[in-house]
């Protein structure tokens, strides 16, 4: 998703041309528009996201490693930088690419899971319920994402992996997978996953995770292995149910990209936890 304006359109016109079928076909929730509320403000956040969070993220990312290594007492140049992600990485890199993305992936979704959890609480929630404020969840209202937010789960699950000494190509490989996945865990369509439910997250084990109805608030926060969710008791997915309300339960937070961006800076901000 990262890239030109007609990179970035063209993959919105990709992901439409797969998704919006397979939504129509097999709703978890039939009947939803496809102009529905919301949707310029998606379609703003989609080219935002990737042309300008993205650009701060990487920057924030070179700007951390930078001052690592001036803790580390070297000089900030590209060279010793370099030695500094690479003094630890001789045993990780030793492995096969195939394993050393398995546990990049599974690195970086514990970490995601945690940093999940805290963004459902006190003041990082502020940035948090910008994701969870839209009412018609589907593949579209995935970026929904204050850069906040965005920036502090990237910078959380990037370091560590660099730092534990893992290839920086495993890394850039394991991003593109995992912002196609998101896309596909909003989208408006039932699957579980059947008995995979509990191994793979899945579009309906995510829509709980987004649902204002009581019973899924704080729940099902992995990106990609409900295992998580299951040893730290956030696990629910009822069998044979969809749920069917969505965003906050008392929202103050508004429509449009600019309200959004600036609203969790405002000292009366406020959204009502979901807890």
């Amino acid at each position: 998703m990262q890239g030109t304006v007609t990179g970035v359109a063209a993959g919105l016109l990709l992901l439409g041309a797969l998704l919006v079928p397979l939504e129509r076909l097999f709703p978890a929730l039939p009947g939803r528009p496809l102009r529905r509320p919301g949707l310029r403000t998606d379609l703003f956040y989609w080219f935002f996201t990737p042309l300008l969070t993205r650009a701060v993220t990487r920057g924030a990312l070179i700007a951390a490693v930078v001052l690592l290594a001036l803790m580390a007492g070297m000089p900030p140049d590209a060279t010793h930088v370099r030695s500094l992600l690479d003094a630890p990485g001789a045993l990780v890199r030793r492995q096969p690419a195939w394993l050393q993305a398995l546990e990049v992936v599974v690195i970086g979704d514990f970490i995601g899971y945690w940093i999940h959890r805290a963004f459902h609480r006190g003041r990082l929630w502020r940035f948090h319920a910008i994701h969870h404020s839209s009412t018609d969840l589907d593949w579209l209202s995935s970026v929904r994402l204050h850069p906040v937010n965005d920036v502090v789960m990237r910078l959380a699950q990037a370091l560590p992996v660099l730092l534990l000494g893992f290839s920086p190509t495993v890394l850039a490989a394991y991003v593109p997978f995992l912002a196609f996945y998101a896309i596909l865990l909003h989208a408006n369509v039932p699957w579980t996953f059947g008995p995979l439910r509990k191994v793979i997250a899945s579009p309906t084990f995510h829509r709980w995770h987004h649902t204002s109805e009581e019973e899924g608030l704080d729940k099902n926060f992995a990106g990609l292995f409900p295992v998580w969710d299951l040893l730290f008791g956030t696990f629910y997915l009822p069998e044979g149910r969809q749920p069917g309300r969505f965003g906050l339960k008392e929202a103050e937070v508004a429509e449009g990209l600019a309200a959004q961006l600036l609203g969790p800076f405002r000292r009366q901000a406020r959204v009502t936890i979901a807890s």
